[in-house]
C-alpha cells in the first residue's frame, strides 16, 4: 500500500513549518510568493491530499443548494432522474457540510416558477441548481441571485450569454438533429414530420426554438428541405385527453404524416395515440421513462435519445463541491453524452447503466 503523505511530509520536503503549510492549504494568513510557491510544486509532486473532511469541519462551513426544478405526476417520470443523481451525490458530500432542498414548480404556470424562485430568494442560499423552462422569469430570477452573490446552475436547458457558473446538460440543437437523422433513416418515402411540443407557450420555453432549428437544419444540410414537409405542434398540456384532442386535429388536417419528433419525455403520449388509431408513423422522443421503455420495447417508438438526466443531478452537485471546497472554476458548458436506444439494447443499457451510473463520482472523489 502507498504511503499517505502529511502535511509533515510536505514540511520535510520543503524545509517550510507544517504551519505555514497549512495555512497555504487553506488559504488563509500571509505567506510569501516564494514559499507559497514551493509548497503548491512539493503538493502537485508528491500528490498529496488533504483531508477534506477536518477542512470542512474545522471552518464550520455548511452548504446550502436549493434545486429549483418541474414537478412530476408520478415517482417514475422524467424529473425523479436528475433528483435521483443528486440525492446519491449529496449522500457522497453530506459529511463535508453540504445540503440540497428542492423546490418544484409546475411547468405549465409561470407564476408557480415565480413563486417557488421568491420563495428561495427568501432563505439566501449558497447556490442554485434550475431547470430555466421560463426564459424571462429564469432571467429575472438569476439576476437577483447575481446581486446577491449566489452561483447558480443550469441543468437541463441553458439560457445562452447569461453568467451561469456552469450549464450541465445536452447540446439541444445537436440532440435535435441527431433526431431528424433517425427519423430520416427510418421513413424512407414522401417524407412529412411532426415536432411535437408539450410545454406552457412556445415563445418562452427556453429550448425548444433551438430544437426545432436543430432539427430542421439536418434535412438542410443535406438539401432536402424541399423534398421534406415539418409540421410544429405546441401543446399547453401533458392531460391525455387534451394531448389526444391536439394529435387528432392536427393528423385530420395533415394525413401524410409519416414521422414525429416529441421534443420531451412524453413520447409514450403519442405512442398510445398511434395505437388507438392504428397509425403506422415513426416516433422518436427523449429520455428512458418507464412509460417511454414500455412503447419502445412494444415497437410503438423507435429510437428514445438518453440525455443522461441521472449525471446531469450528480454532476451538478459535484462541480458545487469542487467549487467550494477547492475554490475550482468549472468549464462553462459541460455536455453530458446523448445516447441512443433502441429496443434491442434497452435491457443491457438499463442493467450497465444501474450497476455503473455513480463510479464516476466515486473516484472524482479519490480521498
Amino acid at each position: 500500500m502507498d504511503k499517505k503523505i502529511t502535511i509533515q511530509d510536505i514540511a520535510r520536503y520543503t524545509k517550510i513549518s507544517a504551519g505555514t503549510i497549512d495555512r497555504v492549504i487553506h488559504n488563509r494568513g500571509k505567506v510569501s510568493p516564494e514559499k507559497k510557491r514551493k509548497i503548491e510544486e512539493a503538493i502537485k509532486k508528491l500528490n498529496f491530499n488533504p483531508n477534506l473532511l477536518a477542512r470542512t469541519l474545522a471552518l464550520s462551513n455548511r452548504f446550502s443548494i436549493y434545486i429549483l426544478i418541474p414537478s412530476d405526476e408520478s415517482d417514475h417520470q422524467y424529473w425523479s432522474l436528475p433528483c435521483e443523481g443528486i440525492d446519491q451525490a449529496i449522500s457522497m458530500y453530506y459529511d463535508y457540510g453540504f445540503a440540497v432542498k428542492y423546490f418544484y414548480y409546475n411547468q405549465f404556470n409561470e407564476n408557480s416558477f415565480i413563486d417557488q424562485a421568491n420563495n428561495i430568494l427568501l432563505q439566501n442560499p449558497d447556490g442554485v441548481v434550475l431547470a430555466p423552462t421560463f426564459i424571462q422569469e429564469s432571467i429575472s430570477f438569476v439576476q437577483k441571485l447575481r446581486e446577491r452573490g449566489i452561483p447558480y446552475i443550469y441543468i437541463d436547458a441553458d439560457i445562452p450569454g447569461h453568467q451561469s457558473l456552469a450549464y450541465i446538460g445536452p447540446d439541444v440543437g445537436r440532440s435535435a438533429y441527431i433526431a431528424g437523422k433517425l427519423l430520416n433513416s427510418v421513413v424512407k418515402d414522401k417524407n412529412e414530420f411532426l415536432i411535437v411540443n408539450m410545454v406552457k407557450g412556445f415563445n418562452n420555453a427556453s429550448t425548444l426554438l433551438r430544437m426545432e432549428n436543430g432539427f430542421k437544419k439536418y434535412f438542410a444540410d443535406r438539401s432536402l428541405s424541399d423534398s421534406v414537409k415539418i409540421h410544429t405542434l405546441t401543446i399547453n398540456s401533458v392531460q391525455k385527453k387534451f394531448v389526444f384532442e391536439k394529435l387528432e386535429k392536427i393528423y385530420l388536417e395533415y394525413p401524410g404524416i409519416n414521422g414525429v419528433f416529441v421534443t420531451n419525455s412524453k413520447a409514450f403520449l403519442v405512442s398510445e395515440f398511434h395505437k388507438r388509431h392504428n397509425l403506422k408513423s415513426k416516433l422518436i422522443g427523449f429520455d428512458l421513462v418507464e412509460d417511454n421503455i414500455i412503447h419502445l420495447k412494444q415497437g410503438g417508438i423507435e429510437y428514445i435519445l438518453s440525455q443522461s438526466p441521472f449525471q446531469q443531478g450528480a454532476r451538478s452537485i459535484q462541480t458545487f463541491f469542487d467549487f467550494f471546497i477547492f475554490k475550482k472554476i468549472p468549464p462553462k458548458i459541460q455536455y453530458v453524452p446523448l445516447d441512443i436506444i433502441i429496443k434491442e439494447n434497452i435491457d443491457f443499457y438499463i442493467e450497465f447503466h444501474q450497476n455503473n451510473k455513480f463510479g464516476q463520482n466515486k473516484k472524482a472523489l479519490n480521498i
